[in-house]
């Protein structure tokens, strides 16, 4: 019985695990090539679908402030008020607007874009989260016109986290293209 109980847990593991990598290869990095490739080619990113890869998970301590939260959710914590809200991995978002390489991205209606854009270090091409503060693989975030900290929900430092599209989307943004040779008077 126990022998069956390990080679089903085993198996249970093995096929979340597959699903869980199935589905971040239907994805691609966003990055800066693809950014300049992008505009070069004309195409808005307002009209591109983004995604995080990662959860991601911010929270603000409400303290004694009055409870107003237009978003997340509120939870008491050692007798404090904290206002959390969860953007699960693969949420799909849109480019509200940009600043030179920076792009603002929301993954709701209002004031509550996060940015984003290149890295440093090994992720110096990917759009990762942009924060301040940095401390302890969290970061200090704007979001809602408030002051969240930034943490990643299935990794240990939110420098991790990775703007990504769908790689099928890309694949269908190559166009394609002719020379046309021109007509002369009297000819067809």
């Amino acid at each position: 019985m126990t022998r069956i109980f390990v080679a089903a847990s085993f198996a249970s593991l093995f096929f979340l695990c597959s699903c869980s990598s199935s589905r971040k290869a239907s994805y691609v990095p966003f990055t800066r090539d693809l950014k300049q490739r992008l505009e070069r080619d004309n195409i808005d990113l307002r009209q591109v679908q983004f995604y995080v890869d990662q959860k991601l998970i911010l929270s603000r301590n409400l303290g004694d402030q009055k409870l107003v939260v237009s978003s997340g959710v509120v939870k008491l914590e050692n007798g404090k008020y904290i206002n959390e809200v969860i953007v699960p991995a693969f949420t799909p978002g849109i480019c509200d607007t940009t600043q030179s390489d920076k792009l603002m991205v929301s993954f709701e209606k209002g004031n509550n874009d996060l940015a984003f854009g290149p890295g440093s270090g090994y992720t110096i091409n990917e759009y990762v989260l942009y924060g301040t503060e940095w401390k302890n693989g969290t970061a200090a975030v704007t979001f809602d016109s408030n002051k969240f900290r930034a943490r990643c929900g299935t990794c240990s430092d939110i420098a991790s986290v990775t703007l990504v599209v769908k790689k099928s989307a890309i694949d269908k943004i190559d166009r394609k293209s002719r020379t046309l040779k021109g007509r002369t008077v009297g000819k067809n």
